[in-house]
């Protein structure tokens, strides 16, 4: 559109300036009616409502001389006499260095030349100037009755919409298109209403349907398809920035996100009422205790409009005022229009909104409970909802939380046992043990153990113990150590009766079975794996893997590997190179742990084998200590303790068995109520820097109501006051998102910012009038759909050039990044249709993501892009390509780039040569004539039937291609040929683009 603003050349502007000067003072007109005509209606008009009245932006005031030439934040804003040096004049000339004012829409150039000439005038302000008033802006305005205009050419409006179109056409001297052909109209409401290509039977049928109400029916026939809410849901996605990550510094997965985009598809499908729709959202977990019960669970999930607000940070909780700032600021851009996150710091700059404003919101999201994602230091998720009301819960549930009481109740006796017996063995042990060596390891090191103790060994009666404990020192966490432990029977040796040898690598295969473990010569009990804290007591769970490496097997009290081994005959890469084969123990954070041998026989034996540190780096190793405990209580105490500990185990592995056949109660990722409190402002966004308290409200400037006292969270009434008919802006902005996803821009050009420094609507009369059919229809979309696909205006041809602001031909599109996807599945015969549910993450036991190690898993899946995971730190390649959402934002409008990796991806990407290749066989099975194959391509992909230009190109392209002395030898030439000339279909402007 051609630029209207005023930018003079320097050299223009002074003899410019001196005509309108001797213009304006050579007019009979005096100098207060100058001011009073021309200049003042800008002032006020323009300026005013952000540098006047309570509002004043910059510091800068507008209704009187001395506040112009006093100036604001950036210094004066005219210079009487001298206009050219006068900021005012460079804002409203929309100069590069300056701010251009006003912000949203230039002034005329007549309007800036009767600024510029009063300046050089000297800027005279008369003694009764008319009063400066506040005028609203349009958007806050109540919604009233329009009436629908009368248009000169009558024979072409079909409802209403053509009427406000027509007319401004007729205004503007500008005549609409000619409706567009049937092949053309079904595959642009097609891809409008369902993101597919129509198939060539429905084409055809189309064309054929001879019916008055034909495109009618069509439209119908689309918006009762599956297919469209999965496409429609997909744009209010890209609105509220879905994602199946949290989006933190470990990007943790979201395994239960998928719930609410499913239910966002199903609400369009079902069309919801948006009013409802969006009331859902905010409070369906308090809406859903209000029955029916049969809505329960899809409330609950509806709450995942808030509970999928970005996390930040490492350890998330401490930065929890980012995710409601985050949460307030997508709520004020999909539901109002308006961009409240800026409050968090300051009043809004332009807008009527205020930083008590945000902090009134602020605590009704303080107030809830948001769900628990993970994060670095906390890896586990938790705090989901329940999808069962408390009374089926109570129902299906109680019965089974009693038996688990019981088994509870068992553990707990046992345990109590086993600290008794914890107790005796310690008493026992410390009346008889002396310690046969001790020492520490360094970082790195190794440390030998002795051979045996004086001359003849060490005297051993069976139940006798001999203890190696490893203890921590700082750094419990690199405390990983080897231990080689050896203990060899000293007898008179011959070749019929050499003495016994136990050794801790023949525990390597079998170390989870037992503990006490037998050893190899069938005595029961030989071998103990204890924790030393408070004890001993033996270690009581076994992991079969560790970090997901199945070679690794470990016993544990808690979350530390305690005694582990490495069964793989190679190393083991995780927190450290394990080496193969090998037995290990890791000390805990508090207490050490403990490897004992009780003796099955009477006589000596020598200690040997060494320790090292299995994990260097940690700079300060292990300390260690080997002792002989010399009674047989305190073996017998020992060996009933293991009896306890199995015990222990027996009932536990019990109770893990009846947890699992425990009814599993759904969970959705959404939000419940909690404690309701009133919020502190933050001075300039700083959590700790904390000013007056805020009641939990609303707006000001749409009502500012408060929540009562017995409101709880506020969420409830918020959604009553964001859906209220007193609320003009949530449904102008949703009508205004409904028109710009048909046509490619809405009436307003910033669906997310209905504010000042938003566009204004360029058909305001329609956007009024389409919102409060909406509101009078029952917030019926599919209504809305019916009422737009209906008119005239949506069914103009389409047209090469710039349509402007008036509609006189419908918009040629680029096929967005999902459709562009599912349409290479489609044609090729590969897309899924079925639903999507959850992904494949990996357990949530084995969660142990980290800032440099964030989770950036992709799964490949044949079903509809809405149904693939969405990653907030590292987007896809394909969607990031194609200009897809961003899930870190709220995105209004998908920009549309052309840049040469997207040319590449046609020529390399194998996801297109796996596509070209299967619609190549169906090409190639569809007929043996080729001229009926590009027949059936062209129909396919375009919607209309080959051309001869198209048979002739094709045969061409065919013959040259199979000739071609590239290909390798021995290849297919016909099939590589097809699959080439598919290639070339799949790229093609007219496949790529929608009329």
């Amino acid at each position: 559109m051609r630029d209207l603003s005023y930018r003079p050349s320097r050299a223009a502007r002074p003899w410019r300036l001196i005509a309108l000067c001797l213009t304006l003072l050579s007019s009979p007109a005096s100098a207060d009616e100058v001011f009073d005509r021309q200049v003042h209606p800008i002032l006020a008009g323009k300026c005013f409502r952000c540098h006047g009245g309570e509002r004043v932006s910059g510091s800068l005031r507008v209704d009187s001389r001395d506040g112009l030439v006093k100036g604001g934040d950036s210094g004066p804003a005219i210079v009487p006499g001298k206009a050219d040096e006068s900021l005012l004049m460079r804002a409203v000339r929309r100069v590069d260095d300056v701010s251009a004012m006003p912000p949203d829409k230039p002034l005329r150039p007549d309007e800036i030349a009767s600024l510029a000439a009063w300046v050089e005038a000297g800027a005279l302000w008369p003694e009764r100037a008319a009063a400066f008033k506040v005028t609203r802006h349009w958007a806050f305005e109540p919604l009233g009755h329009v009436a629908v205009p009368a248009v000169k050419a009558e024979e072409w409006p079909r409802n209403s919409i053509d009427r406000f179109i027509l007319g401004a056409e007729e205004s503007a001297g500008v005549h609409p298109s000619p409706e567009a052909s049937r092949r053309t109209l079904l595959r642009r409401a097609s891809y409008d209403l369902t993101g597919l290509p129509p198939t060539p039977d429905e084409v055809e049928a189309f064309e054929a349907d001879g019916s008055p109400d034909a495109w009618e029916g069509a439209v119908d026939r689309l918006l009762s398809s599956p297919r469209y809410g999965e496409h429609w849901g997909r744009h209010w996605l890209d609105v509220v920035r879905y994602a199946d990550t949290a989006g933190e510094n470990s990007d943790h997965p979201l395994p239960h996100a998928w719930r609410y985009r499913n239910w966002v598809i199903q609400a369009f499908n079902e069309d919801k009422p948006y009013d409802e729709f969006v009331r859902e959202q905010i409070a369906g977990d308090l809406l859903a205790a209000d029955g029916p019960t049969d809505q329960y669970a899809g409330r609950i999930v509806a709450t995942g409009y808030l509970a999928i607000a970005r996390r930040f940070g490492h350890d998330i909780d401490q930065d929890m005022h980012l995710t409601y700032e985050d949460t307030i600021d997508t709520f004020g851009k999909s539901l109002l229009g308006l961009s409240l996150g800026c409050c968090r710091c300051h009043d809004h700059k332009y807008d009527p909104l205020s930083t008590r404003d945000y902090y009134g919101l602020y605590g009704v999201f303080d107030s809830t409970r948001f769900p628990f994602p993970g994060c670095e230091p906390k890896q586990q998720p938790g705090q989901m909802s329940p999808l069962l009301t408390p009374e089926e819960i109570e129902r299906q549930v109680k019965p089974w939380q009693q038996q688990l009481a019981a088994a509870d109740a068992e553990i707990e006796a046992a345990i109590r046992r086993q600290a008794d017996l914890s107790r005796q063995t310690r008493e026992a042990a410390a009346k008889s043990a002396r310690v046969l060596a001790a020492g520490e390891i360094d970082d790195g090191k190794a440390a030998a153990l002795p051979a045996q103790v004086g001359l003849e060994g060490i005297a051993v009666k069976q139940g006798d113990v001999i203890q190696l404990s490893v203890l921590p020192r700082g750094n419990h966490g690199a405390d990983s150590t080897l231990v080689e432990l050896e203990i060899n029977e000293i007898v008179a040796t011959t070749a019929e009766a050499p003495g016994r040898r136990w050794k801790t690598n023949d525990l390597v295969d079998d170390l989870t079975t037992e503990n006490p473990h037998p050893d190899r010569y069938g005595n029961a009990a030989t071998w103990c794996f204890l924790d030393g804290l408070d004890g001993p007591s033996f270690l009581a769970e076994t992991l079969s893997a560790i970090d997901g490496k199945a070679e690794l097997k470990c016993w544990r009290n808690g979350d530390t590997p305690s005694v582990f081994v490495n069964t793989s005959g190679q190393p083991v890469k995780v927190w450290t190179e394990l080496p193969p084969r090998a037995f290990f123990v890791h000390p805990g954070p508090q207490g050490p742990v403990g490897l004992a041998w009780i003796s099955p026989v009477d006589g000596l034996v020598a200690v040997s084998g060494r320790l090292a540190d299995a994990h260097p780096g940690g700079s300060d190793g292990v300390a260690w200590t080997l002792e002989h405990v010399s009674s047989a209580d305190a073996g017998t105490s020992l060996r009933l303790l293991g009896e306890v500990g199995k015990e222990r185990r027996l009932l536990k592995q019990r109770r893990d068995e009846l947890a699992a056949r425990q009814p599993a109660v759904p969970v959705a990722y959404a939000v419940t109520e909690a404690a309701p409190h009133d919020a502190r402002i933050q001075r300039r966004g700083e959590p700790n820097d904390l000013g007056d308290e805020v009641p939990r409200k609303f707006i000001d400037i749409l009502g500012g109501q408060h929540v009562l006292a017995t409101g709880g969270s506020g969420r409830r009434e918020l959604a009553e006051w964001v859906t209220s008919a007193k609320n003009p802006l949530a449904a102008r902005v949703m009508v205004n998102r409904i028109w710009q996803w048909h046509f490619g821009r809405g009436l307003v050009a910033t669906p997310n910012d209905f504010g000042i420094r938003g566009s204004a609507p360029t058909h305001p009369e329609l956007l009024d009038h389409l919102a409060s059919v909406f509101i009078d229809g029952g917030y019926r979309i599919k209504a809305m759909h019916r009422l737009i696909m209906h008119s005239a205006t949506y069914r103009q041809a389409s047209s090469d050039g710039e349509t402007g602001p008036w509609y006189a031909s419908f918009p040629r599109r680029r096929l967005a990044a999902e459709e562009l996807r599912d349409t290479l599945l489609a044609v090729s015969d590969d897309l899924d249709p079925a639903p999507g549910a959850g992904h494949p993450f990996p357990p949530e036991a084995t969660w142990n993501f980290t800032q440099h190690a964030p989770f950036a898993a992709e799964y490949q899946t044949a079903k509809r892009s809405v149904y693939l995971m969405q990653k907030r730190n590292r987007r896809s390649r394909f969607f990031a390509l194609f200009d897809g959402a961003d899930p870190n934002a709220s995105t209004p409008v998908r920009d549309v780039t052309t840049v040469p990796t997207q040319a590449l991806f046609f020529l390399n990407d194998p996801f297109l040569h796996r596509c070209s290749e299967r619609l190549a066989e169906r090409l190639m099975a569809s007929s043996p004539d080729d001229g009926q194959r590009i027949d059936f391509a062209c129909r396919l992909l375009f919607g209309r039937p080959g051309a001869e230009a198209d048979r002739l190109d094709a045969l061409e392209f065919l013959s040259a291609y199979q000739s071609s002395t590239a290909l390798p030898p021995g290849s297919n030439r016909h099939a590589a040929a097809w699959a080439a000339y598919a290639r070339v279909l799949l790229s093609s402007n007219e496949m790529l683009h929608v009329d």
